[in-house]
C-alpha cells in the first residue's frame, strides 16, 4: 500500500509498504479522508516532543472498515467511522476514572511503529472506532478529531451564557474553538489572527469582532471591546510566546485562560499578573469519547458547518510537498486541508 512517510526531519516521501494485518482486538480500516494537522507538520520538522522521523504519522481521519480481528464485538465489516486516534492502558487511575487522554502509557496512531492515516489503510482498536451518520462524508468524519480538541477545551472552560470569549488565533483550532464556544450562547466572542481570510471566516460563522495583531494592539483591542475589562475566557489557539502574553492580559480578573496550543519549546508563564489578578489557567489536551459522542449529535442537530472549514483537498500525491509548504508558512490562509483517499 501506499504511504507518506518522513524517513528524517525536513524530507517527506510516498513509500510502499506492507498492508497491516489485524490481531486479536485490532480492526483494519482503509483510510477515506485525512486531515494534516500542525502537529504532523512538526513531526515532519523533527520538533515534535513524541511523533519522530522516521514515521508515517496522520491521526485527523475517518475511512471504511475492511478486516476485523477475533475478539470484536461492536464495530462490523463495511462500516463507515470516524477514528479517535489514541487508547489508553485501561488500569491506570485515569483510564479507570474515564480520563484515558491522561494516561501516562497512552498509545496513538501515527506514533513509532503504529502507521497513521498517511497511509491507504491503517489498524485500529474496537474503541477508537465512532460509526458516522448515514449523511456525514468522510471529511467531515476526518474533522472531527480538530473539532474534540476545541469542544472538550471548552467544556473545560466552564464557558457560560452571555460571557466573552477570546480567541487567539484561528486556523483550523482556533475555528473550531468558535464552533464549539458559539453553543454556549456567549455574550460576545472575539478572534484575533493575522490571516484576512481567516478573519472573515471566523466573521461569517459567528465572530463578532476580528482583530489583525500585526497592525492592531491586541490587548488594548479586546479591552475596548469589553469596556475595559478584558474576557472572562480566553483561549491560546496559537504556540507563539507574544500571543500567550496577550492573553494573560486580555483575560479579566478572576477569568480563565485556557492553553489549548502545543507549546513544544515550552513558553513564558506571567506569574504575578495570573496570582495578582485570580486569573485562572486551564490546560487542554485532546478529548475523549464523551467529546466524539457530543460532537456527533451536535452535527446531527445540524450546529457544525464542518464542511466550511475544509481550504483544500489534495491527493496523497500532493501531500509531501503540502507538508513542506505548512512547514515553510507558505499556506497561511489555509484552515484545513484534507487528503482524499478516493
Amino acid at each position: 500500500m501506499k504511504a507518506m512517510r518522513f524517513p528524517e526531519a525536513g524530507r517527506a516521501e510516498l513509500v510502499e509498504v506492507p498492508m497491516p494485518v489485524p490481531a486479536e482486538g485490532e480492526i483494519l480500516v482503509r483510510v477515506r479522508a485525512a486531515g494534516i494537522c500542525h502537529s504532523d507538520v512538526a513531526a515532519y520538522q523533527g520538533k515534535h516532543n513524541f511523533r519522530r522521523p522516521p514515521v508515517i504519522t496522520g491521526h485527523e481521519f475517518a475511512g471504511e472498515v475492511i478486516q476485523l480481528g477475533s475478539e470484536i464485538r461492536r464495530v462490523r465489516e463495511g462500516e463507515r467511522v470516524a477514528i479517535e486516534p489514541h487508547v489508553g492502558c485501561g488500569q491506570c487511575i485515569y483510564c479507570r476514572r474515564g480520563a484515558y487522554h491522561e494516561c501516562p502509557e497512552k498509545r496513538f496512531v501515527g506514533v513509532g511503529d503504529w502507521i497513521g492515516a498517511f497511509a491507504e489503510y491503517t489498524l485500529v482498536t474496537e474503541s477508537m472506532c465512532h460509526i458516522l451518520p448515514e449523511a456525514m462524508t468522510y471529511e467531515e468524519g476526518a474533522a472531527l478529531e480538530p473539532f474534540c480538541v476545541a469542544l472538550h477545551a471548552v467544556r473545560r472552560a466552564g464557558l457560560q451564557m452571555g460571557e466573552r470569549v477570546a480567541i487567539l488565533g484561528v486556523g483550523a483550532i482556533g475555528m473550531m474553538t468558535l464552533l464549539a464556544a458559539r453553543l454556549t450562547a456567549p455574550g460576545q466572542i472575539i478572534v484575533s489572527d493575522p490571516s484576512l481570510p481567516k478573519r472573515e471566516l471566523a466573521r461569517r460563522l459567528g465572530a463578532d469582532l476580528s482583530i489583525d495583531p500585526t497592525t492592531q494592539d491586541v490587548l488594548e483591542a479586546v479591552r475596548g471591546a469589553t469596556d475595559g475589562h478584558g474576557a472572562e475566557v480566553v483561549f491560546i489557539c496559537v504556540a507563539r510566546d507574544e500571543a500567550l502574553a496577550q492573553a494573560v492580559e486580555a483575560t479579566r480578573r478572576i477569568g480563565r485562560l485556557v492553553i489549548i496550543a502545543s507549546f513544544f519549546q515550552g513558553g513564558p508563564l506571567m506569574a504575578r499578573a495570573i496570582q495578582s489578578r485570580e486569573r485562572t489557567v486551564i490546560g487542554s489536551s485532546m478529548y475523549t469519547a464523551d467529546d466524539y459522542l457530543l460532537a456527533i449529535r451536535l452535527w446531527q442537530k445540524g450546529l457544525l458547518p464542518l464542511r466550511d472549514l475544509i481550504s483544500e483537498r489534495i491527493t496523497l500525491a500532493q501531500a509531501p510537498e503540502a507538508v513542506a509548504a505548512f512547514a515553510r508558512h507558505a499556506k497561511p490562509d489555509a484552515v484545513k486541508t484534507v487528503i482524499r483517499f478516493d
